[in-house]
């Protein structure tokens, strides 16, 4: 049975629930917001760091990415494969993982900076 896919508006509401209660967030930016596509980025009070989230419904594809200084630092997406996370220590490699949603990513980054 195929999976069904979720509206960027509800993807958009799941990101903005999980940053509310984040001790580390500071500001959500909706970069795009169609029928078929979701850009965010979600700034981090950490240094210049940030989150961005990209879906797309019609191909049902995520990525979540930590980036810092313009590269990933760490990142989870079900592009090109299945799902996977690309470490902190190794963010060149694809480690196999379950789905990600973006709350669990969100605190995969706190608990990386002890903010939990």
């Amino acid at each position: 049975m195929a999976s069904i896919s979720i509206s960027p508006l509800q993807r958009l509401v799941e990101v903005q629930q999980a940053c509310y209660t984040s001790p580390i967030v500071s500001y959500v930016e909706e970069v795009l917001v169609d029928v078929d596509l979701l850009k965010v980025r979600v700034y981090l009070a950490e240094g210049e760091l940030f989150i961005e989230v990209f879906y797309n419904c019609v191909t049902d594809k995520t990525s979540f990415a930590l980036i810092q200084a313009g590269q990933r630092v760490y990142g989870a997406d079900n592009a090109k494969m299945e799902w996977h996370k690309h470490p902190f220590d190794a963010v060149n490699r694809h480690v196999s993982c379950p789905p990600v949603a973006f709350a669990e990513f969100l605190t995969d980054v706190e608990n990386y900076f002890g903010k939990s």
